[in-house]
């Protein structure tokens, strides 16, 4: 009976919402920091609140920079300060994990060594640390190749700076990343734009294949290629960007992952979903993704939201 499992995972008051008719919109990438940047911490507390309304089990928050999960958690906790309701706030600290990790930007790629030892001791110490999500940082990344020179998503590169030798240096710093998971136990959350041959390149070199392709953005050949592996796949909003012609390119992708390896994300503020496809993206637009996906997979969205649910759990070992 999959709708009970809410009363052995969530609190009572959670339980209770599910069985009444809640549709769990979990979201494996959202970009929380960046969100209250662009439209300040009410909005951000507001987003918070209506996820926690909706019943969001999970949302896993990401960064780009080694040590930016200091200033990510605490952000969160500024705007849990704005929510009044002591269970609605104890909700949503029960719903937020966090990742840490490195995007592949010029100075990180020159002085990948000195990053991803840097990252090491930030895991290490902000799960030490008196944070109240110190125990809800379960993954690392993202991280990985971004050959998406126009990407809305990864600013401030020049690309001719990314000549050959630097992009070697790139596969040298998402390997560097991917060990140190390895190294962990940890599972990783791959960013690859663009660069399929250097991303294959590396995952076949260091062999650790416990994570999620996020925001997946290639074809069904190469969506193939990943789940050979193991990966987990998630989609975000720009799957509802499909025109008339590629509408059944983009069904027969969605519906080739299986259901134990799908996972779905706004990946906010970037990429907001048809109906909206405009302005700031916020987490409150997961629903339109879900919908969508699941009328491409021809099930119910609570029975996609139950699947994303246990995909979650399972990968993040929550």
């Amino acid at each position: 009976m999959p709708r009970l499992r809410a009363i052995f995972v969530y609190p009572v008051a959670h339980a209770c919402y599910s069985l009444m008719g809640g549709i769990m919109y979990s979201d494996s990438l959202i970009n929380f920091f960046q969100i209250t940047e662009e439209l300040g911490l009410q909005q951000g507390a507001d987003s918070l609140m209506e996820m926690e309304q909706n019943d969001v089990s999970f949302a896993l928050d990401s960064g780009v920079h080694a040590d930016d999960i200091w200033a990510r958690a605490s952000r969160v906790e500024e705007c849990l300060d704005l929510v009044d309701d002591d269970i609605q706030r104890k909700h949503i600290q029960d719903m937020m994990y966090f990742t840490a990790g490195v995007m592949p930007d010029s100075d990180s790629v020159d002085n990948r060594f000195e990053t991803i030892e840097n990252l090491e001791n930030v895991i290490k110490d902000f799960k030490e640390s008196d944070s109240i999500f110190a125990s809800h940082l379960v993954a690392i990344g993202p991280g990985g190749i971004d050959h998406d020179w126009d990407s809305v998503e990864f600013k401030g590169r020049d690309h001719e700076y990314f000549d050959y030798d630097t992009v070697r240096d790139e596969k040298d710093l998402f390997a560097l990343q991917l060990t140190l998971a390895k190294k962990l136990n940890m599972p990783f959350v791959l960013h690859s734009r663009k660069g399929f041959k250097e991303t294959s390149d590396v995952l076949k070199a260091v062999k650790w294949n416990k994570g999620v392709i996020h925001g997946f953005s290639y074809s069904q050949s190469e969506l193939g290629f990943f789940l050979d592996l193991g990966w987990y796949v998630s989609f975000s909003g720009t799957v509802t960007y499909a025109g008339k012609k590629s509408f059944a390119d983009m069904s027969d992708l969605l519906n080739y992952v299986p259901k134990e390896r799908l996972l779905i994300e706004t990946d906010c503020p970037f990429y907001p979903p048809v109906p909206v496809k405009s302005g700031t993206n916020i987490p409150q637009n997961i629903k339109y993704i879900y919908e969508y996906i699941a009328s491409k997979r021809n099930i119910p969205s609570r029975k996609l939201s139950e699947i994303v649910d246990s995909n979650f759990q399972k990968l993040f070992g929550i």
